[in-house]
């Protein structure tokens, strides 16, 4: 939006400020010329154009302007569309990028959910398959039990699918 601006004000301040596009026998008022006489003064008044906050005295050179040549009528419509364009792309991207980085957020935060309940569960599992190895309710596991209870195919398939890995 600077650089359009800028852009537009260099054209203002060169066609309206210095008389470029005004026949040479046109008597014009300097209070019509006066907020375009320079590049900072002519971006000054096209952004209070383009917010719509004009002083009165720039409202009255505006209007004396459109008068005096009423052609600068389509320049103005110009510039108000592409600034508005400009203005409302910035604001999307914007918006767009905050919505990305929220979604982004709420997807690993559900990544971290579902990975700690994977994880629970993964827990009990582990629990009630070494409750059911503790035959003696001690509460401890024995190496030889367990290697027992790995040669039965069925228990196994079954630890290897509470575990998520492939039988060996």
């Amino acid at each position: 939006t600077v650089a359009s601006l800028y852009a537009a004000g260099i054209i203002a301040t060169r066609l309206i400020g210095h008389r470029m596009i005004f026949p040479p026998d046109l008597e014009l008022a300097d209070s019509m010329l006066e907020p375009w006489h320079s590049v900072p003064e002519s971006m000054f008044t096209l952004f209070r154009v383009m917010s719509g906050s004009l002083s009165s005295k720039e409202e009255a050179a505006i209007e004396e302007l459109m008068s005096a040549l009423p052609s600068l009528k389509f320049a103005f419509v110009f510039f108000m569309i592409t600034s508005s364009w400009t203005l409302l792309s910035i604001l999307t991207a914007v918006v767009s990028e905050n919505m990305i980085s929220t979604t982004q957020q709420q997807y690993e935060d559900l990544k971290l959910t579902l990975f700690e309940d994977e994880r629970l569960l993964q827990a009990e599992d582990l629990s009630a398959l070494f409750d059911e190895l503790d035959k003696s309710g001690e509460g401890t596991l024995h190496r030889r039990a367990i290697e027992a209870a790995m040669q039965d195919p069925d228990f196994s398939r079954q630890v290897a699918v509470r575990l998520k890995m492939s039988k060996r």
